[in-house]
């Protein structure tokens, strides 16, 4: 009993059961995942370390190197990158893209083992190290709160209440808030007052630090009970540190006790400098920045948060807003609303196509299987825990049409068993029969073609993964389907026709000749290929390439770098003076500001820049993604005008790559300025090409560095020493850490200050003794202040200085402007000891079509296994691989057509395409061997075979690509259409002419052995 013959027999159970799949795929679709785009796993972490004091070159040299030293030992690592800057060190630990993602958590375990190791051989003062495996969690939704004239303090309060209230919401999984403007409690010391109490600075900071701490005071037991002694002593308030006495030696001012706030001027204000900032359209603000747990439903999702929202908004004071910057679910929502009008259309237009060419009974049967196998693979997608997102369903569509290539095949087969007078049961039962095993083996050969995504480790392999489990999942559930639900609606639907004369058919006449010619001239078939393979070259060469497309999000970035060493009070003016022209811009909705440090990463593809005052980040949000274009023009040449002096740019989203900078050459070796003397030229040569701007390089400028000349005979005379200075010097400049003062859930840093200098009055600080009593202006210790310059960001790879020159492009794609420019970039003469690689988007892309092309072999051969396996032979595969690459005419010419350039996407696309065209060679083959078997000679069985499948093989490539064509106004899938439609269209009907010439060469030589051995025996028989 086959499939069909159960389904048949069976027919309440299996419709029953078929009624059950479509409820449960209904309710699957409402339950899954909902997302933006896919996720993958950003195997990248961060450790920092600081190093006060040290200069860049100090920290790579004593922290850096040591600490890289030992992460080398880490087997699973691919890369390391590192940046050193004055009194910090941070380290980029990346991973191996073939770590999946459920290991990577041990190795960030590892990774704390190992650094905890090398701790010891730190200097003393560089232990603090941060590690950041949670460098790539991904904020989908910023909020801002944000008011005119309203305090910081307060936005922090109002900003830590929506937290906590967001923080209720089920599904949330991390609540982050930046540009907090933290405060903290200065105390300004009176030297004078010190003098006249006899007390010493290192005797204050002492005390402070002692009444400051927590002590354990112990237990005492009463009777049968042990009751904890509780002595609190620390700060909780500013009065609490006025209010302290402190020891001093005895004096004619009294006998030694002093209260703090006599002798110093002890206040709250807020950190200078402060570490980040945060804007919303101008006005101060506070982010806070959400991350949505995996798999949640993120629709559903927003919809409580916008609750949550307006009701605490309708509590803030008037003037108090809450600001949208990025909100995920209703990307998500528009995304999902798009791919299922794109779905609509492409199941209409399957459909319609059908209705016109098999009839209205038909359509509707392979209609129906159609839905039932989506259905189905909604099931799946919930059971295994696939999201619907841009790549899943995108992927629905360009399974479409294949998915009813089977349902096709079986209600082809049935009508033409029907009609010529088979019985319903037994054309339903012998068209199943006759073609399960050859279907099968064709559609996995059809799911091998996306196969190298699965083999792939890359990173935009991870991203289009569920490219493979879609088409695997869905193609296979249409085998099942067309074997089973297929054979039975047409038993139930379908009625042998009435015997008629039927009209002539011009179309089908005319193929029937042209069939019949080229099985009867198969050499002059083959030649005629030869002009069209140069054709096609002649379309290569006008085809643009572009690996990833950028993300179709109406959003953009405006980074901004003032010359290193810049104040962030200077960058905020800047940023200032850009927010305003912004603001003012017609295709600006809202723009959220974040000074020091970027925006937390609510995608994927963006890696956060380091803290930085000289750096800021505009996000701008527009009124749709066309209107980018001329704000970015119009902005660029306002940025060069305005800030001369500065490094802006904008910077769109990408979709599945991170590069900064999308052309990157990189020069690795031991000298900076040999590396600096490199990088220059690359820059000259990419900021020569008429299609790049941004030229730079990530060291960027040197900083000022202003050094004491300590007299040591003085410095003793005069009893201070280096730490003495040093201490004067950071009391007049940015306070000397004492402790912390707990107010409720703050913690505010307590710093020992002095008024504040400026350079002219730096020699007249006073130098006290940490010790002793007696103090001496600056100026009669030193013999003046060196002024240099030094780098103060120094980035290595793999332990060895490293610059990057860095560009951006525009007007053409970035892979096009390389290959322009890589003569004269490698014409760079590099000296011994030193290397050049190309960055950017050039190194993703090559890391990914590397990766899937070694990995391609792998699903030829699986291939080739079934086809040999199926046939048994070697010339009938043989005959189908050599028809694949006829694809490549209509695909160069439809990507030329169509304005697309080709890229990964339209890479997958080619290879899926092949698994589209072996699985339409093999109903061919399949069929010429059952004419052949049925007793037809070579010539006639090729011509009755071919015109027997060529409304099953056309009705599939068309349906499939006409179901493509809303795919090719999608960012993502626009190449992989455009290439499937062009080469499935033209494979399709080159192969119904190649296929049988080649069959016909291949096979005549032991054709005519046959007749001549026929003819012979004839003979013996009729002789004898």
């Amino acid at each position: 009993m086959n499939l069909a013959e159960f389904a048949i027999r069976q027919r309440t159970f299996f419709l029953f059961f078929i009624t059950l799949c479509i409820v449960a795929g209904g309710l699957s679709y409402f339950k899954l995942g909902k997302l933006e785009d896919p996720t993958f796993t950003v195997k990248s972490a961060v450790v920092v370390t600081l190093y006060p004091g040290a200069s860049a070159q100090e920290v790579e040299a004593q922290v850096t190197d040591v600490i890289e030293t030992k992460l080398q030992q880490m087997g699973a690592l691919k890369e390391l990158r590192s940046l050193s800057k004055p009194g910090m060190s941070m380290i980029f630990i990346d991973l191996e893209e073939s770590v999946r993602s459920a290991e990577v958590p041990q190795q960030w375990d590892l990774l704390r083992r190992k650094v905890n190791d090398v701790k010891l051989s730190l200097p003393a003062s560089a232990q603090i190290s941060i590690i950041q495996d949670e460098f790539s969690e991904v904020y989908g939704m910023l909020f801002s709160v944000y008011g005119k004239d309203v305090a910081p303090i307060k936005l922090r309060e109002y900003a830590k209440e929506l937290q906590r209230r967001l923080k209720t919401v089920k599904g949330i999984k991390i609540i982050e808030l930046h540009g907090v403007r933290e405060q903290a409690v200065n105390i300004d010391l009176n030297d004078e007052h010190l003098a006249n109490y006899q007390l010493s600075t290192l005797q204050v900071i002492n005390q402070l630090n002692t009444q400051n701490m927590i002590f354990d005071a112990g237990t005492i037991s009463a009777q049968d009970e042990s009751i904890r002694i509780n002595q609190r002593s620390e700060f909780q308030s500013v009065e609490d540190i006025k209010n302290f006495m402190l020891k001093g030696g005895v004096s004619h001012l009294g006998t030694g006790l002093i209260r703090l706030g006599d002798i110093a001027d002890v206040y709250v204000d807020y950190q200078k400098p402060a570490l980040t900032m945060s804007r919303y359209n101008g006005l101060d603000a506070v982010t806070l920045a959400v991350s949505p747990s995996d798999g949640i439903n993120v629709v559903s999702l927003g919809d409580t948060i916008n609750e949550v929202l307006a009701q605490y908004q309708a509590q803030l004071p008037v003037g108090v807003e809450i600001g949208t910057v990025a909100f995920q679910p209703y990307e998500v929502q528009k995304s999902i609303d798009n791919f299922v009008g794109n779905i609509i259309e492409s199941i209409l237009i399957v459909v319609l196509v059908l209705w016109l060419f098999m009839g209205l009974k038909s359509a509707a049967i392979v209609g129906s299987s159609l839905i039932v196998t989506i259905l189905l693979t909604l099931i799946f997608m919930y059971a295994t825990g696939i999201d619907l997102q841009r790549v899943s369903l995108g992927t629905f569509i360009l399974a479409l049409g294949m998915l009813v290539d089977n349902a096709i095949v079986i209600t082809d087969m049935f009508v033409s068993k029907i009609n010529k007078g088979m019985e319903r049961f037994e054309a339903a039962r012998s068209s199943v029969q006759e073609t399960v095993s050859p279907l099968l083996f064709a559609t996995i050969i059809a799911v091998l073609g996306t196969s190298p995504i699965l083999f792939s480790n890359s990173d935009a392999a991870e991203f289009a993964i569920s490219v493979f489990y879609i088409m695997c999942a869905s193609l296979l559930l249409s085998w099942f389907v067309a074997m089973t639900l297929t054979p039975l609606l047409c038993w139930l639907w379908i009625k042998p026709k009435k015997t008629q004369q039927t009209k002539p058919n011009k179309l089908m006449a005319y193929l029937t000749n042209v069939i019949h010619w080229t099985v009867d001239f198969p050499k002059r078939t083959l030649a005629l290929l030869v002009p069209l393979l140069l054709i096609t070259a002649v379309f290569v060469n006008l085809i643009a390439v572009n690996f990833m497309p950028s993300s179709d999000r109406p959003m953009v970035f405006v980074d901004y770098w003032l010359p290193n060493g810049a104040q962030i009070e200077r960058t905020e003016a800047d940023m200032q003076r850009i927010e305003a022209w912004l603001l003012e811009q017609p295709e600006v909705i809202n723009i959220a500001s974040f000074i020091g440090a970027s925006a937390p990463r609510f995608s994927v593809t963006v890696e956060p820049e380091p803290l930085d005052p000289s750096y800021g980040q505009i996000v701008v949000n527009t009124i749709d993604h066309q209107s980018i274009e001329a704000l970015v023009t119009r902005g660029d040449k306002w940025l060069a005008m305005q800030f001369p002096q500065a490094e802006p740019r904008f910077r769109s989203l990408k979709l599945a790559t991170k590069d900064k900078f999308t052309l990157e050459a990189r020069f690795m070796g031991p000298d900076p300025e040999v590396l600096k003397r490199l990088s220059r030229e690359a820059e000259l040569v990419f900021a020569a090409h008429p299609n790049t701007k941004y030229a730079r390089n990530d060291w960027r400028q040197t900083s000022k560095v202003l050094t004491p000349i300590i007299n040591q005979d003085k410095a003793r005379r005069a009893g201070v020493n280096r730490a003495d200075i040093a201490m004067s010097m950071r009391r007049a400049t940015q306070g000397v850490p004492l402790g912390i003062m707990r107010e409720d859930d703050r913690m505010l840093p307590i710093s020992l200050k002095r008024q504040h200098s400026d350079m002219s009055s730096l020699e007249n600080i006073q130098v006290k003794s940490m010790l002793g009593l007696h103090g001496v202006p600056l100026g009669q210790v030193i013999d003046g202040f060196e002024l240099t310059q030094e780098d103060s960001m120094l980035w290595r790879r793999d332990r060895l200085p490293a610059i990057t020159a860095q560009a951006a492009t525009f007007g053409r794609t970035a892979s096009e402007v390389r290959l322009e420019l890589a003569d004269d970039i490698e014409a760079i003469i590099i000296p011994d000891g030193y290397r050049f690689e190309w960055g950017g988007e050039y190194r993703d892309e090559r890391i990914s079509l590397m990766d899937t092309f070694s990995n391609l072999p792998k699903a030829i051969i699986l291939m080739t296994i079934i086809l040999v396996a199926m046939f048994n032979g070697f010339k009938q595969p043989l005959i189908i691989m050599f028809t694949v690459p006829l694809a490549a005419t209509g695909a160069s010419i439809s990507l030329v057509l169509f304005d697309k350039p080709f890229g990964y996407m339209a890479l997958i696309g080619a290879i899926a395409l092949s698994g589209m065209i072996i699985k339409n060679g093999i109903v061919l083959m399949d069929q010429i061997e059952l004419e052949r078997k049925s007793g037809l000679n070579l010539g006639d069985a090729i011509k009755k075979a071919t015109l027997n499948r060529t409304m099953a093989i056309s009705m599939g490539a068309l349906t499939t690509a006409l179901g493509m064509i809303p795919l090719l106004s999608d960012p993502l899938f626009d190449q992989m259409a455009a290439t499937i439609i062009g080469g499935l269209v033209a494979a399709t009907f080159l192969s119904l002419l190649v296929m049988p010439a080649l069959y016909k060469l291949s096979y005549q030589n032991s054709d005519n052995k046959a007749l001549a051995a026929a003819d012979l025996s004839k003979e013996i028989t009729h002789e004898s």
